[in-house]
């Protein structure tokens, strides 16, 4: 089940944290999975690109709506990963995680800045 942006608001104001479920075999539990060859991401240095800042207007969201979590991004709605050049070489979304080369590696490709525009406007859609 997905949620907008005001809903997520709503839960969270009322202290309610999310979850998802996910099944493997046959037991079910409630881990979120992280890529395995994620980034530590530096902040600081994703607002200094035009294509970063870019992606959070695209998205109604502002720098401070952000949460910079070591490894990934909390945006909201979806957590944002950050692979290494050899492990993905495209854009990929699963269970509410984006997961995607570095900025700098996509703003040098448009056939990725495509395969993400087109990603971030299918799930905020939703």
């Amino acid at each position: 089940m997905s949620i907008n942006q005001h809903q997520f608001e709503q839960l969270t104001e009322m202290g309610i944290s999310l979850w998802q479920q996910r099944t493997t075999g046959s037991q079910s539990d409630i881990t979120l999975t992280q890529p395995e060859d994620s980034l530590v991401i530096d902040l600081q240095e994703l607002t200094k690109k035009q294509l970063f800042n870019d992606i959070l207007l695209a998205s109604g969201l502002s720098i401070g709506e952000i949460s910079h979590q070591g490894d990934h991004l909390n945006l909201g709605l979806f957590n944002w990963y950050f692979t290494k050049p050899s492990s993905v070489n495209e854009i990929q979304w699963q269970e509410q995680q984006l997961i995607t080369p570095s900025i700098s590696k996509i703003s040098t490709s448009p056939a990725l800045k495509k395969q993400l525009w087109q990603l971030l406007s299918k799930h905020n859609e939703q």
